[in-house]
C-alpha cells in the first residue's frame, strides 16, 4: 500500500472532513462520522496504537508510505500543518507569510520560541540547511522535486552546487524564498512531512543510521509535538510527550506503535485490550464488527487512488495498448467489491479520487466487458491468450491484498491470460516497483496535499520516473498541461486544466483504477478527540485518554 508523493503504496486507507484548498476557492465537503470527542480533556497515559507493518523510514526525505509519514509529523514540524479537521492552511513554524507583488517570493516570518528536541532553538538557516539536504544529488530522495519550484533546485539536485540559490535569510527568524515562477500549489506542498525540520547537525552525526531502527534519541532530534525514544525493528515504535513544544501540546505522555503483519492479530490484540486503535479491520469481518462494536468505529475516506500497475518498459505492455485494454476490461472490479470487500468500496473511474478538486465526474474509463477483453486480446497479438506468457502480478502482503489477488488472478484466467500472483514485504515491494523489476502490480496513493497536482504529476509525469511514476508513462501533451496547471491562478480554468489531463491519461491506459474505498478505524472505549484527515493521519496532539 503506498502513500505516498510522495505515493504511499497501502491498499488500504480513508478519509471525512472538509477540505478548503487555502488561496484557491474551493471546498470540499468531508465529514468524519461519530468522532470520540468528550469536553474535559485529560492529561497523561500511554496511546497503544496497532499499526499494520512496519515504516520503511523515519527520515524525512524518505517518506514514501503512510505508516512513515504517521509517525514523523509528530516528530517533525514544518512551515505550515493542516488542520487535522478541514485541511485548511495554518501557521505552524512559520508564524505568517508575505506575498511579492509578482508572487514569486514568498517571506516566512519564523516564529522565535521553536526549540529541538534537545532544547536547542530554531532558527531559519536551520530550515534552509535541512531543505538543500533534501535536494542534494547523494541524498537521492524521491521526494525531492517537492522543492523543485525554487530557483536553483536544480543545481543543487544535478549536484553542481551545495546550496539553493532562492532561499536566503534576511535574519535569525526570515526566510526568504524564490520561485522560478508564480506557483499556486507550493504553499500547500509544504505541508508535507518531507519538507519538516529536525536537527542536521544530529543527522549528520548518525549517518546511513538516521532515521532506521539503529537510531537513537541523540540522532533523531525533531521540532514536534512528540520526541523519538526507539524503534525496535519490525516490533514497536515509542515516542515520547515533547514538553517545551511551542504549540498545541499533546495530552498523552507517550505513544506506542505496536507493529503486526497482518489484520487479524491486531485486532485480537485489540479485542484482549491491549491497543487502544487498530487501523485496519480483518477482511471478511466487517459487518461483524460494525455490529459488534457500532460506537468504536471511525468511517473514513482518503484522498487516495488505488490502481494496478502496468510497467510500460517490460512486455507485454511496452507499446501495446491494448493489451492493457484487454485486461482493463477482463476485470470485473465491482463484484470484487462487493464481495471481497464487503461492499466497502466503490469502483473508480480514473487517476483522481472524487474527493479531490478538479476529479472529472465524466471520464469514461474500461469498465468489464469480457466480449471486448478478448476482442483486445486478438488485436493485442495473443487471440483467447495464445503465445502470451503468464503475467507476474505483485503486491505487498495483507489479508485483503492476498484475496484482491486472487480474485484478480481468477477473472483473467476465464479470458485467456495467466496470471502468477508474488506477495512482497513493504520495504521491497517499493524498491522493486521503483527499479522497475516489476511487471504489473498494486498500488494505493495517498495524495502528499489536497491538491490535483500533486498525485497527477507524482504517477504520471516523466520527472518522476523511477521514484512515483513507477509505471514509468509519459505523455508530452500531459507534461505541458502540468506546467499550465500549477500556474495557472483563475480557479474554473485550472479545474479545466486537471480535467483534459485525466482523459488523456485514461485513454493512454498506464494503470486500471479499481478502488474507492470506505474503511473502518477502530478505537477503545477509553479514547477522546481522535480525528483523522482526509490526507489519513491521525492528530495525536489532540487525542486523550479517560
Amino acid at each position: 500500500m503506498l502513500a505516498k508523493k510522495n505515493w504511499v503504496i497501502s491498499i488500504a486507507f480513508l478519509l471525512i472532513g472538509t477540505i478548503i484548498l487555502s488561496g484557491c476557492g474551493l471546498n470540499t465537503a468531508l465529514k468524519n462520522e461519530e468522532k470520540p470527542t468528550r469536553s474535559t480533556p485529560v492529561d497523561g497515559g500511554v496511546f497503544r496504537f496497532g499499526m499494520i507493518s512496519s515504516p520503511s523510514a523515519l527520515e524525512p526525505a524518505f517518506l514514501e508510505e503512510i505508516n512513515g509519514i504517521e509517525i514523523c509529523k509528530e516528530l517533525n514540524d514544518g512551515l505550515i500543518r493542516y488542520d487535522p479537521n478541514t485541511l485548511e492552511i495554518k501557521p505552524a513554524i512559520a508564524e505568517s507569510w508575505d506575498y511579492s507583488e509578482d508572487k514569486k517570493v514568498i517571506t516566512f516570518h519564523i516564529r522565535k520560541d521553536v526549540k529541538f528536541h534537545d532544547g536547542t532553538s530554531l532558527k531559519a538557516q536551520d530550515i534552509i540547511d535541512v531543505w538543500n539536504r533534501l535536494a542534494a544529488k547523494d541524498t537521492l530522495s524521491p521526494l525531492a522535486f517537492l522543492l523543485e519550484p525554487i530557483v536553483g533546485f536544480a543545481q543543487v539536485n544535478s549536484g553542481e552546487l551545495e546550496t539553493i540559490s532562492g532561499l536566503k535569510t534576511t535574519d535569525d527568524y526570515t526566510l526568504e524564498v524564490t520561485l522560478k515562477e508564480k506557483n499556486i500549489v507550493f504553499l500547500t506542498s509544504l505541508g508535507h512531512p518531507a519538507l519538516s525540520i529536525y536537527k542536521l547537525e544530529a543527522a549528520n552525526k548518525a549517518g546511513k543510521d538516521f532515521g532506521t531502527p539503529a537510531a537513537s534519541p541523540e540522532t533523531l532530534i525533531g521540532t514536534g509535538a512528540f520526541k523519538f525514544v526507539k524503534w525496535n525493528a519490525d516490533q514497536d515504535i515509542i515516542l515520547e510527550k515533547f514538553t517545551d513544544y511551542y504549540g498545541t501540546k499533546a495530552h498523552v505522555d507517550k505513544i506506542f506503535y505496536k507493529i503486526f503483519k497482518d489484520e487479524s492479530t491486531a485486532f485480537n490484540e485489540f479485542r484482549a485490550g491491549n491497543l487502544d486503535y487498530v487501523d485496519m479491520v480483518p477482511p471478511g469481518q466487517r459487518q461483524s464488527i460494525l455490529e459488534e462494536l457500532p460506537d468504536q468505529i471511525l468511517k473514513t475516506t482518503t484522498l487516495t487512488t488505488q490502481y494496478i500497475g502496468f510497467n510500460l518498459t517490460k512486455d507485454p505492455f511496452k507499446d501495446n495498448i491494448n493489451i492493457r485494454k484487454a485486461i482493463a476490461y477482463a476485470l470485473d472490479i465491482q463484484s470484487i467489491a462487493d464481495t471481497v470487500l464487503e461492499g466497502s468500496s466503490m469502483v473508480s473511474n480514473g487517476p483522481l479520487p472524487d474527493t479531490m478538486p478538479g476529479y472529472n465526474i465524466d471520464l469514461r474509463a474500461p469498465t468489464f466487458d469480457k466480449k471486448k477483453a478478448k476482442e483486445y486480446l486478438a488485436l493485442a497479438g495473443y487471440p483467447d491468450g495464445i503465445g502470451l506468457a503468464p503475467i507476474q502480478y505483485a503486491y505487498n502482503y495483507t489479508q485483503e491484498n492476498q484475496r484482491v489477488a486472487e480474485a484478480f488472478q481468477a477473472q483473467l484466467k476465464e479470458v485467456g491470460i495467466q496470471v502468477n500472483l508474488m506477495n512482497m514485504e513493504w520495504g521491497s515491494y517499493i524498491n522493486a516497483m521503483q527499479s522497475g523489476e516489476l511487471q504489473m502490480f498494486r498500488v494505493a496513493c495517498v495524495a502528499d496535499y489536497p491538491d490535483p497536482d500533486n498525485l497527477l504529476r507524482m504517477l504520471y509525469s516523466k520527472s518522476q520516473w523511477g521514484m512515483n511514476n513507477v509505471t514509468f508513462y509519459s505523455n508530452p501533451e500531459v507534461e505541458r498541461l502540468l506546467t499550465q496547471g500549477f500556474e495557472e491562478t483563475d480557479m474554473t480554468k485550472r479545474m479545466a486544466i486537471y480535467k483534459k489531463i485525466q482523459e488523456l491519461i485514461v485513454e493512454d491506459q498506464p494503470a486500471i483504477w479499481t478502488f474507492s474505498t470506505n474503511y473502518l478505524r477502530i478505537y477503545g472505549d477509553r479514547v477522546h478527540n481522535l480525528t483523522i484527515n482526509a490526507l489519513d493521519q491521525k492528530d495525536m496532539r489532540s487525542v486523550w485518554l479517560s
